[in-house]
C-alpha cells in the first residue's frame, strides 16, 4: 500500500459519500472571511457618512446590520465546526475501520514481534493525533488564510499605502505566536511525563503496599514521592510564565500596530501623513485588531500539524507493513485420517526453531509434546494450529492444510486451548461461540456439560447470558481454564490442541481440569504440550523435544525402561527441578 494510503483511501471515501457537507465547508468558510470584512465597512460609514455629518438618520439600521454580521459570523463559526467535528470523526472511524482489517490480515509473526502497547499505540493515540489535523489543523489553516487575506485586501481598499505595513506584521506574529506556542508544547509534554511518572509510583506503591507495610517504608515513600511531584510542579511553573506573557507580547503588539497605522493614516503634519477620514481610521483600527487573530491561530494549527506528523509517520509504517498472504481453500476433509506432520522445520529469522519434525497421530490418538522452555513446543502447536506457514514439510489435519483451511471450517475441525485463557467482553454464551451463529444451543450445552461447568454457570446472575470479561465476574482460574476447554470443543472438533493446560493451578483444581479433558478429549486426536511429566494425560505418545527436534519419543511405559531422556527427565522431576 503506498504511503498515507490510509488516510488518503479514508479521506477520499468520507468526502465521496458526505460530498453535500464538503461543499458546504467550503461554503461556510468563504462566508466567513466575507463576514470578518463587513463591520469595519460598516463602522466607516456610520462615522464618515452619519455622525461627522450629523445625521442620525440610518445609524439603527446600520447597527442592526453591524450586529447581524457579528451574529453571523458567529452562527458561520458555529456551524463549520460542526461540520468540521462530523467529517473529521467519519474519517478517522473509517481510518480506524482500515486500520483494523489490516490488523486482522497481519501475520502471526507481527504480533509475536511487536510489543502490545506500540499496537494500541498507533490505533489509539496516533490516530488521535491525526485527528487534530481534521478537527483544527488543515481546515483552519485555510480558513484563517481565507480570513488574513481578505483582511489585508480590505485595509489595501482603505489605505493601500498602509498595506506594506500590515503585511509586514503578518510574518511578526506569526513568529512570536511560534515562539510561545513551541516552548508551552515542549512544557506540557514535560508536564505528560512527570504525570506518567507520578501514575507509575502510585501503581508500584499500591501493588507493593504490603511490602511497604511490612518493612514500614512509608516514610521512604514519602520522600521518593516528592521528586516527580516536584518535576511536576516545575513543568507547569514554567508554562505559566508564557501562558502569562504571550497575551502581554500580543496585546503590546498589536497596540503598537494600530498605534502606528493610525498615526500615519491620521492628519499628523508631516509627509508621512495619508489623512483618511476618521471613520476610516475607525475601520483600520478594526481590521488590524481582527487580523491578529487569524495569524496566531495560524501558527498554533501549523504546530499542531506538526505535532500531528509524528502520528500521521506512525500509521504510515502500520501501512508498511506486508500483509499475511494466505489463501483459503476449501479442502475435503477425511474423518479416518488423524494428525500428520512430515518434514515439518521452522525458523524465526534465520534462527531455526523445528527441525525435520514427523508425527503422526491416528484419529482418536492422544499424544504429549515434552521439553523446557525453547525446545520448539508452542511453535509445533502453532504451526498445527494454523497460525503459521511451514518452511518446510506439511501439516495436516483430517487430510487437510490448516494453515489454508476455511475459518469457519477449520473451527470445525480443531479446537485450542492456550496455557493463558482469554476472556473477552462479552455473555458466557458468546465467549464460549466466540461470534460463530453456526454454533448452536444444544452444542454449547453439551461443552458446558463434558467440562463440568452446568452448576457454575447456572449459579451466576442470568446464566448464559451473564456478561463477564477482566475478573471473570468472579469465575476461578480453574473455571476460566473450564470456559477455554468449552469453547474449544463447542464446535465439535475432531482434534484438540493443549498447551500447558493446568499451568498455574494447585493439585486439587488440576485434577479438576484433567477430569474435563478426559471427558472433552473422548473420541477425539489430541496433542497436547507440558514442561513436566506430570502433564501427561492419557497419553497413548509421548514425544521429548529438545533444540527444535523429538529426540525420543514412544508410549510412556516403554520410555520408561529406555533409560534415556524420559528417565532422565523423570529423575530430575522427582528431584524437585523446574523444567521452565
Amino acid at each position: 500500500m503506498k504511503k498515507n494510503g490510509f488516510i488518503g483511501k479514508a479521506s477520499v471515501y468520507v468526502l465521496k459519500k458526505n460530498w453535500i457537507l464538503a461543499v458546504l465547508l467550503l461554503v461556510m468558510i468563504i462566508i466567513s472571511m466575507s463576514l470578518q470584512l463587513v463591520p469595519a465597512f460598516i463602522i466607516r460609514r456610520i462615522i464618515d457618512e452619519n455622525f461627522s455629518k450629523g445625521i442620525l438618520k440610518g445609524v439603527w439600521l446600520l447597527a442592526a446590520w453591524y450586529l447581524a454580521a457579528q451574529a453571523g459570523t458567529n452562527v458561520v463559526e458555529f456551524l463549520k465546526v460542526i461540520i468540521t467535528t462530523v467529517l473529521g470523526q467519519k474519517i478517522l472511524n473509517r481510518l480506524r475501520m482500515l486500520m483494523s482489517q489490516r490488523l486482522s490480515e497481519l501475520p502471526m509473526k507481527y504480533f509475536t514481534n511487536t510489543p502490545v502497547g506500540d499496537v494500541m499505540s498507533r490505533l489509539t493515540t496516533d490516530v488521535d493525533a491525526i485527528n487534530t489535523i481534521f478537527s483544527a489543523g488543515i481546515i483552519g489553516v485555510v480558513t484563517d488564510m481565507f480570513k488574513i487575506g481578505g483582511l489585508l485586501v480590505s485595509l489595501y481598499i482603505i489605505a493601500p499605502q498602509l498595506v506594506w505595513l500590515e503585511a509586514a506584521v503578518v510574518p511578526l506574529v506569526f513568529l512570536m505566536s511560534n515562539y510561545f506556542r513551541k516552548n508551552i508544547f515542549k512544557f506540557q509534554k514535560q508536564v505528560r511525563a512527570r504525570i506518567a511518572d507520578i501514575y507509575t509510583f502510585i501503581q508500584e506503591w499500591l501493588r507493593g503496599i504490603r511490602t511497604v507495610k511490612a518493612y514500614s517504608l512509608e516514610k521512604n515513600g514519602e520522600a521518593k514521592f516528592r521528586e516527580p511531584l516536584n518535576n511536576h510542579l516545575s513543568a507547569i511553573s514554567s508554562i505559566a510564565f508564557y501562558d502569562s506573557w504571550f497575551p502581554c507580547v500580543m496585546q503590546t503588539l498589536r497596540a503598537v500596530v494600530i498605534a502606528v497605522s493610525l498615526w500615519l493614516a491620521a492628519k499628523n503634519g508631516t509627509v508621512f501623513s495619508l489623512a483618511l477620514t476618521a471613520g476610516s481610521l475607525a475601520a483600520i483600527a478594526d481590521l488590524i485588531g481582527r487580523l491578529f487573530a487569524p495569524i496566531e491561530a495560524l501558527a498554533q494549527e501549523f504546530q499542531t500539524i506538526q505535532q500531528a506528523m509524528a502520528g500521521i509517520a506512525r500509521v504510515r509504517e502500520f501501512a508498511d507493513v506486508p500483509v499475511e498472504e494466505r489463501k483459503h481453500i476449501d479442502q475435503p476433509i477425511d474423518e479416518t485420517r488423524g494428525l500428520e506432520i512430515t518434514g515439518l522445520s521452522f525458523a524465526y529469522n534465520n534462527v531455526s526453531v523445528l527441525s525435520n519434525i514427523n508425527v503422526e497421530l491416528k484419529t482418536g490418538e492422544k499424544s504429549v509434546f515434552i521439553g523446557r522452555s525453547g525446545a520448539g513446543k508452542t511453535t509445533l502447536m502453532n504451526l498445527t494450529a494454523g497460525l503459521y506457514r511451514p518452511m518446510e514439510g506439511t501439516v495436516r489435519i483430517c487430510g487437510a492444510d490448516p494453515y489454508t483451511l476455511p475459518p469457519r471450517k477449520r473451527r470445525r475441525l480443531l479446537g485450542v486451548v492456550p496455557q493463558m485463557p482469554q476472556i473477552f467482553d462479552g455473555t458466557v454464551r458468546e465467549n464460549i461461540t466466540l461470534g460463530d451463529d453456526t454454533i448452536t444451543q444444544d452444542e454449547i450445552e453439551a461443552a458446558v456439560d463434558a467440562v463440568g461447568l452446568r452448576e457454575t454457570i447456572a449459579a451466576l446472575p442470568q446464566g448464559f447470558d451473564t456478561v463477564i470479561g477482566e475478573g471473570a465476574a468472579g469465575l476461578s482460574s480453574g473455571e476460566i481454564q473450564l470456559l477455554s476447554l468449552a469453547r474449544a470443543i463447542a464446535a465439535n472438533p475432531k482434534v484438540l490442541l493443549l498447551d500447558e493446560p493446568t499451568s498455574g493451578l494447585d493439585s486439587q483444581t488440576e485434577q479438576k481440569v484433567f477430569a474435563a479433558i478426559r471427558s472433552a478429549g473422548e473420541g477425539r486426536t489430541i496433542l497436547s504440550i507440558s514442561h513436566r511429566l506430570s502433564g501427561i494425560i492419557d497419553a497413548d505418545y509421548v514425544y521429548l523435544m529438545a533444540n527444535g527436534k523429538i529426540v525420543e519419543s514412544g508410549a510412556s511405559d516403554d520410555l520408561e525402561q529406555r533409560n534415556g531422556w524420559y528417565a532422565m527427565y523423570q529423575k530430575i522431576e522427582n528431584a524437585g527441578w523446574d523444567f521452565t
